[in-house]
């Protein structure tokens, strides 16, 4: 390995140092984390201050297979970010739980190296290599409570259905192979242009369609959605639901902008079909939910179906728009859904006997822990798409992309699901504030220590790119300008 190697996976390096640091102190330590802790976040964010500074010009590692340019940062930044306040949230939950490891931190962190390189991957072999990295971590972290039957079984869940999509994905990709002898991105995009070999293209496309569909939970690959959800962490719910989701979008905008280039027609008509079913499917299942952590679970596929329009306009011409508006709303996604998550957090800390989720539990929240409903009402907006929040500019660029590439009926059919979600995002509100609890709970203590933090920045991030949303799209435009840097 030369400098010139080094110096764009420099930011992998620094989380790789870190989480190496928090499984070599953490032995040395007691009850007291806060070393580990600290070593996580700093590497976080020594990760992502490095990418931001090498993100001037275009760098590539290990003969092109790894590149960094400023497409790769902003989902570098996106990812340090959800790491970033997951860390923050977890202490005491952990702590709470009687699980309160160096491992946990470090789990966090070798995932988000996974999550790093597939955003910069420009090699099939690269692409893999992190998707597996990401996943197995993934796996242990959902089955981190292992005295949990919950806990267990999700991280059962999945493990087993992730085996298989990453079988999907893999067969798919050594079609490709052997029709054009390489595994580089444009060297694919090249050989495949022209060709005729249209049916055996479509097939190597669906499956890879259908193992990355799995990983971001699109329907109907997204069965495992709910129970790993419901099961895992609630902290680490919160990471799955934005980084790994945000990681294969990052993935897939590339892949199917590049390798599948010559084949757009087909996997845009396909990304219509799934879009629809993804949200329809999302939205019926949200409604059923009585326990909200599988509502947000259902809520994200929802998400994903909204996100999949995009990809649908981004095959039918309307490549930049609908690009920069992926980027853009999964940026709004992350910090609106990791704010909701963490208020469940935060009321499953306080009560870890009582409060089950159920919206039963939510009943006089708005009179126990005000702040806490207040907070939470915000994240909700967001999520529904109310205008001021980072969800409705999310959404509007998002539709708009749609509308430009001349898929009004399909803005419309999006339209109409996001009205929908809020009747299962207001019935929340409605118990919080206008039904009293079974039980006449006392006030809860207020968000404090590293927790509140974490709910702050979130907080910020909503009304940041709900109010002032130029420096995100800014930053979107560039780096989907140097897309194929």
């Amino acid at each position: 390995m030369e400098w010139p190697d080094i110096i764009p996976i420099l930011p992998e390096i620094i989380v790789a140092v870190a989480a190496l640091l928090v499984l070599l102190v953490e032995p040395f330590l007691k009850a007291d984390k806060t070393a580990v802790i600290s070593i996580a976040l700093v590497g976080v964010l020594a990760s992502a201050v490095a990418a931001f500074a090498l993100g001037g010009e275009v760098r590539s590692a290990f003969s092109g297979m790894i590149v960094l340019n400023t497409y790769a940062v902003f989902f570098k930044v996106l990812f340090a970010a959800a790491a970033f306040i997951t860390i923050l949230m977890s202490p005491r939950y952990l702590e709470t739980g009687g699980r309160h490891l160096g491992e946990y931190y470090a789990l966090v962190l070798f995932a988000l190296i996974g999550m790093d390189i597939l955003a910069a991957a420009r090699d099939f072999v690269a692409f893999y290599v992190a998707l597996e990295l990401m996943a197995i971590s993934s796996y242990l972290l959902a089955g981190f409570y292992r005295y949990r039957i919950k806990s267990n079984e999700s991280a059962l869940k999945y493990f087993v259905t992730g085996t298989f999509a990453s079988a999907f994905t893999l067969f798919g990709i050594s079609i490709i192979y052997g029709l054009t002898g390489t595994t580089n991105y444009e060297h694919i995009n090249f050989a495949l242009a022209g060709t005729g070999n249209g049916t055996i293209v479509a097939f190597a496309t669906a499956m890879v369609v259908a193992g990355l569909g799995f990983k971001v939970s699109m329907a109907p690959f997204h069965m495992w959605t709910p129970d790993v959800y419901h099961g895992a962490p609630t902290t680490i719910a919160a990471f799955f639901s934005v980084g790994p989701k945000a990681a294969g979008f990052s993935a897939i905008l590339i892949i199917f902008a590049t390798v599948f280039e010559s084949s757009a027609a087909f996997w845009s008509t396909l990304f219509i079909v799934l879009s629809v079913i993804t949200m329809f499917v999302g939205s019926v299942m949200a409604i059923a939910q009585t326990n909200m952590k599988r509502m947000l679970a259902y809520s994200s596929i929802v998400h994903v179906g909204y996100l999949l329009t995009g990809l649908a306009a981004l095959g039918r011409g309307a490549t930049n728009l609908a690009g920069e508006s992926i980027m853009l709303y999964l940026a709004a996604y992350t910090v609106m859904n990791l704010g909701a998550f963490g208020i469940l957090t935060y009321l499953k800390s306080q009560r870890p006997d009582e409060f089950d989720y159920s919206l039963k539990s939510f009943a006089g929240l708005g009179r126990r822990s005000p702040w806490a409903a207040v907070l939470l009402t915000l994240f909700l907006f967001s999520l529904t798409g109310i205008p001021g929040t980072a969800g409705f500019i999310g959404k509007f660029y998002l539709f708009t992309a749609v509308v430009r590439a001349d898929l009004v009926w399909l803005a419309v059919v999006a339209v109409i699901f996001s009205a929908i979600s809020a009747y299962y995002y207001l019935r929340l509100m409605v118990y919080m504030f206008f039904k009293e609890p079974e039980v006449d709970f006392q006030t809860v203590e207020p968000i404090q220590g590293t927790l509140a933090a974490a709910i702050a920045l979130s907080a910020v991030g909503v009304l940041y790119i709900g109010l002032l949303p130029s420096w995100v799209w800014d930053n979107a435009l560039r780096a989907f300008s140097n897309f194929f840097g």
